[in-house]
């Protein structure tokens, strides 16, 4: 199982939340989000789960796009 994010980026309220990142998290691994309070570390969690949508970029689980997919639909 993996879960690519390419070029994804957030903004609310006109504040950019994360610049465009690309991320990829493979089965077996084991990763850690570090960083100060209002970082984005979050968002980016959010944006992984399916709660919130990309502004720019696309999310990819085990090769399909899933950028934007309702979290019931993805079959996590």
């Amino acid at each position: 199982m993996t879960l690519v994010l390419e070029n994804v980026s957030s903004r609310h309220g006109g504040r950019v939340r994360i610049k465009p990142t690309d991320l990829t998290l493979e089965n077996g691994t084991m990763n850690v989000l570090l960083g100060p309070t209002g970082s984005g570390k979050t968002e980016l969690m959010r944006l992984m789960a399916g709660l919130d949508t990309p502004k720019t970029g696309r999310i990819l689980w085990n090769g399909k796009d899933v950028t934007g997919m309702r979290v019931q639909d993805r079959g996590v």
